[in-house]
């Protein structure tokens, strides 16, 4: 009975899920915000666009209780500016995804009713592919 639940799942599934052309990494590390040390983590999901013809990075940025999500365009380089936004919290600046050293490079301002600089290289690691 199990093997036959587990054959319809399957069958269900697109067959696009299989072609694991998209990539899932959660990245976490230390840094400085508003003067103390802090932790952040930082969900990452790379895929195609909706248009099939391009990339699209998407991030999910998650400090305390604090969700701010954006994505850029990962067609032709895994950097850009991005813009992370939750109700009036925001993160505004710059992210790079090193997929060959499993790093994430987040620089800019993150402001959530009060401001502060961050500057974080947070280590990845694979959730799926």
């Amino acid at each position: 009975m199990k093997y036959l639940l587990a054959l319809c799942l399957l069958s269900l599934l697109s067959v696009p899920a299989f072609a694991r052309d998209s990539t899932w990494k959660m990245c976490i590390g230390s840094t400085q915000l508003f003067d103390v040390p802090a932790k952040l983590a930082v969900n990452v999901f790379e895929h195609r666009n909706s248009t099939g013809d391009g990339r699209v990075t998407e991030l999910t940025l998650i400090y305390g209780g604090h969700v701010l999500q954006g994505n850029f365009d990962s067609t032709e380089d895994d950097s850009g500016k991005i813009l992370l936004k939750q109700d009036d919290s925001t993160f505004t600046g710059f992210t790079k995804v090193d997929y060959e050293h499993d790093l994430l490079i987040l620089t800019g301002k993150l402001d959530l009713g009060i401001e502060t600089d961050v500057i974080a290289v947070l280590k990845c690691e694979t959730l799926g592919d």
